[in-house]
């Protein structure tokens, strides 16, 4: 199994597979464990590799203290050779892909670490460091990770300071699992809007592929910040957040602790997106920065939205004002951006599904330049 990778077990993985493991984490932080096992496996250039178990992170990263486990390269970058060349990337894999949030490797942020955060400031769960954008990138699968509460900003998977990235196979939830009746939402708290369960890169991927791959996100500010250069998404779920989807709503390229922030999520080049559930969420998505010479390119195909009532600040089921106070699609600065939107959109009333035929994707006056498609309107 290990291929030479490094295996690291948690306190609760089954003792017949502990055998195969380098490192075993203990029960109330996993985090240097972890961080020591994932270290090493940057060095040799192999994946991190976690067995069936729950990894409890604790405690604040010694790197830096605005985030926790660390991705981290210090090799010196050597003339024009891009990350992929180098052997850089970091991978850390779960053995299989979780059904659930409570199944397979399950990473979870631990209730002291919680408390100890800023209500204001920002804090990272995973990211990259070292080195300048060349010394960043990584490779995320087949992990669930759980928060103990959604009103901090905690950016669960911080990929701003990455070159490039691939997700895969991860659920994120900051809702206590089997505690909700996620039929009505009720009892559901509206998230802290800066909270973020899969954020994007600094903006350029140097030829290496930018994929995020079958994901859900439960219970943030927003599910999936989407940003980089020549961003491939397919099958992504997002539920209970404020925004399911945002596009370049962020910065990037900066190093934890510097101050610099000089590049947003994207620059120019094409967002491709297909089958995305965009489900009792509180607003459609937004659409962020885009330079007025080179607008940002979208392409979203088969976006399923299901806009209730029943959804974090909205209850009430029976409401024939189910749209008030919250917003359809927008932009930052109107007419920036361009591409194609082909969408579902329907309201969940206690009868069933209505479908949504007439209801429009972007608020009057924004999406001017992209082509949006209802699919359920007779001669689109």
């Amino acid at each position: 199994m290990s291929d030479g990778n490094i295996v690291c077990a948690a306190f609760d993985t089954p003792d017949e597979l502990k055998t195969a493991a380098r490192y075993i984490c203990p029960e109330n932080d996993a985090r240097e464990t972890l961080q020591r096992a994932i270290d090493e496996a940057g060095r040799l250039c192999v994946k991190c590799i976690l067995l069936k178990g729950t990894y409890v992170i604790n405690s604040r990263g010694t790197r830096n203290p605005s985030g926790g486990i660390v991705f981290f390269n210090d090799r010196p970058r050597t003339g024009s050779s891009y990350a992929h060349n180098q052997g850089i990337f970091h991978t850390l894999e779960g053995v299989v892909e979780p059904l659930g949030f409570q199944n397979g490797a399950v990473i979870v942020m631990g209730d002291d670490l919680y408390a100890d955060l800023s209500d204001e400031e920002p804090f990272s769960l995973f990211y990259c460091d070292g080195n300048d954008l060349f010394g960043r990138a990584w490779t995320i699968r087949n992990l669930a990770v759980r928060l103990p509460g959604n009103g901090k900003p905690v950016v669960v998977f911080d990929g701003s300071t990455c070159s490039a990235l691939t997700y895969e196979g991860i659920w994120v939830t900051s809702l206590p699992v089997n505690s909700f009746d996620f039929a009505t939402s009720s009892g559901i708290p509206v998230p802290h809007p800066e909270s973020v369960a899969f954020r994007g890169t600094a903006g350029s991927n140097f030829m290496a592929r930018s994929e995020w791959k079958n994901l859900a996100a439960l219970g943030f500010g927003v599910g999936f910040d989407i940003g980089g250069e020549h961003v491939y998404c397919e099958s992504l779920s997002a539920l209970y957040n404020i925004y399911g989807f945002s596009f370049n709503g962020y910065r990037g390229r900066r190093n934890f602790g510097d101050g610099r922030e000089t590049c947003f999520g994207g620059c120019f080049y094409p967002v491709y997106c297909v089958n995305l559930l965009d489900e009792h969420n509180v607003n459609m998505p937004r659409f962020g920065h885009a330079s007025p010479g080179s607008p940002q390119s979208v392409t979203i195909r088969a976006m399923n939205l299901q806009w209730p009532n029943t959804c974090p600040g909205h209850t009430d089921r029976k409401a024939p004002d189910f749209l008030e106070g919250r917003h359809r699609a927008t932009e930052s600065i109107p007419g920036r951006w361009r591409g194609s939107i082909e969408y579902v959109i329907d309201h969940t009333t206690p009868e069933g599904h209505v479908h949504l035929a007439d209801e429009p994707f972007f608020e009057p006056g924004h999406g001017t330049g992209i082509r949006v498609t209802n699919l359920l309107t007779t001669g689109h």
